[in-house]
């Protein structure tokens, strides 16, 4: 997926699901061993919140968190907590379904030794919304349903994400 210009990044996503070895994986993740950003697919109801998540990750002049893989889950998230972000968004050793982003800078080539080391199926992106939690992306949110009355659900996701910096749900 293409992100701003300005980026000068490309956004690769994959899904998986029934992924069995989801504990080393994110012992690898925590160790610093893959380049990447693995996150539950639960709270995720399009890929245009993980487009909005990077690209504010990469055109701001400075990181929040320790790498620009946190800062996606640090943005996704509604609150300014660090811990409670990666907490939220980043995978527990319960899951079986993941989605992983990369970034590719122009010229780079995808890492498939990275998305070998997931024992579980790749499930087209198509299906990404129906591995969406709505309650749970509701609650996460603090979206009420009159809010979802009058603008779609994916709006105010998109504007949280967008507007996290600003102001506070």
């Amino acid at each position: 997926m293409d992100l701003d210009p300005e980026a000068e990044c490309k956004l690769l996503l994959k899904l998986f699901k029934n992924v069995k070895n989801v504990k080393e994986i994110k012992d690898q993740l925590i160790k610093g061993e893959l380049k990447c950003c693995i996150m539950k697919p639960t709270l995720i109801l399009d890929p245009i919140q993980v487009v909005v998540a990077a690209n504010k990750a990469l055109v701001n002049e400075k990181l929040t968190t320790k790498t620009i893989y946190t800062e996606i889950l640090f943005n996704l998230s509604p609150t300014k907590n660090i811990s409670k972000s990666l907490q939220t968004f980043g995978i527990d050793e319960k899951d079986e379904n993941l989605l992983v982003i990369t970034l590719l800078k122009e010229g780079d080539k995808e890492d498939t030794d990275l998305f070998k080391k997931i024992d579980g199926e790749e499930v087209s992106l198509d299906k990404l919304k129906n591995y969406a939690d709505m309650n749970l992306i509701k609650r996460t949110y603090k979206i009420a349903d009159k809010e979802t009355n009058v603008t779609p659900i994916l709006n105010s996701l998109v504007s949280r994400i967008a507007t996290k910096d600003f102001l506070s749900f």
